[in-house]
């Protein structure tokens, strides 16, 4: 039986998503977060260089032409130079990031308003000022009605699931984990929440990027195809 792909990222993301896997299958689009902007994006006259570990971040920056860019991501890194960024560094995760960063401050991180991470207070602790500004939402969405019975049925479905949040969300949102769902988590606290929501442990991407979460569900699918 071929599988459903069901992907709770915001729409956009989903859908170019979808675009880049190029995969001859069924899929349901149900996001469980909305982004959204927070405020008016701020001066950054006054910084050395931002710091930006997702796509949604570069987003809602302001122009960055001229500005020196550090990076979570090869996806956050070309749009930041997209943007007009002069990208200095970029690193799959933010572990290897404050570990690797070389750079004076005063700096920025522009992140949404739930992070995984604590990028600005570790620098500054190690001796590198960051400041740490809000610049998106991330608003709950409930799970679509089509996505529960997916993943609470029978049917084989593919669960990729891209940040702690959304995995606790969907787990909260689904009663039950059907027999034949594969579960892909970004990284071990991504698979952590679904645990801790489903008492189920998913798959785990050996590294946290796109490129890798992309090559897990493309192999998800060819495993569990005809």
């Amino acid at each position: 039986m071929t599988p459903t792909l069901v992907l709770t990222r915001p729409e956009s993301q989903a859908r170019a998503l979808v675009a880049e896997l190029g995969l001859d299958l069924p899929v349901v689009i149900a996001p469980v977060l909305e982004i959204a902007p927070a405020a008016p994006p701020p001066d950054l006259g006054g910084y050395r260089g931002v710091i930006l570990t997702s796509v949604n971040g570069v987003d809602h920056a302001p122009d960055l032409t001229g500005k020196r860019v550090y990076c979570v991501g090869q996806r956050t890194a070309e749009a930041a130079r997209a943007k007009g960024g002069d990208v200095r560094l970029v690193t799959p995760d933010a572990a290897r990031f404050v570990r690797q960063i070389q750079a004076e401050g005063p700096l920025v991180h522009l992140h949404g308003r739930h992070r995984a991470g604590t990028v600005a207070e570790d620098l500054t602790l190690a001796g590198l000022e960051t400041h740490s500004v809000t610049v998106y939402e991330q608003n709950a969405l409930s799970l679509t009605e089509e996505a529960k019975a997916l993943i609470e049925g029978s049917s084989r479905v593919i669960l990729p699931l891209y940040s702690p949040r959304t995995a606790r969300l969907v787990g909260a949102g689904v009663a039950r984990v059907g027999p034949n769902v594969h579960v892909i988590a970004i990284s071990p606290a991504a698979a952590e929440a679904w645990t801790a929501e489903t008492g189920h442990s998913p798959e785990v991407c050996a590294e946290p990027d796109g490129e890798t979460m992309r090559k897990r569900i493309r192999a998800a699918c060819e495993t569990e195809s005809p």
